[in-house]
């Protein structure tokens, strides 16, 4: 996903972002959950789809909380306050 990402073939980058989600939520890997979808979030701010940020961003804060990593909450939450703060 991230390599499709760089070489800006969004087609290609969104399901796989989304397959590395699911793949990650299957084999009950929440961290890896948690960080696929901070890299979609990411993404999908480089792209400038605001609205699909915020909902991976979620995703990412509550795997994250579940795993027990409140410092990546804390940062997480932090991009989410940027994110609503440039409505």
């Amino acid at each position: 996903a991230e390599q499709q990402s760089l070489r800006q073939t969004h087609r290609k980058a969104i399901p796989l972002y989304e397959a590395a989600i699911e793949s990650a939520r299957k084999s009950g890997f929440i961290h890896e959950q948690g960080l696929a979808c901070e890299k979609a979030a990411f993404y999908f701010m480089r792209v400038k789809n605001k609205e699909k940020a915020l909902e991976y961003f979620q995703q990412a804060r509550e795997c994250y909380f579940h795993w027990g990593s409140f410092v990546k909450v804390d940062f997480i939450q932090k991009e989410l306050d940027g994110l609503n703060l440039n409505s």
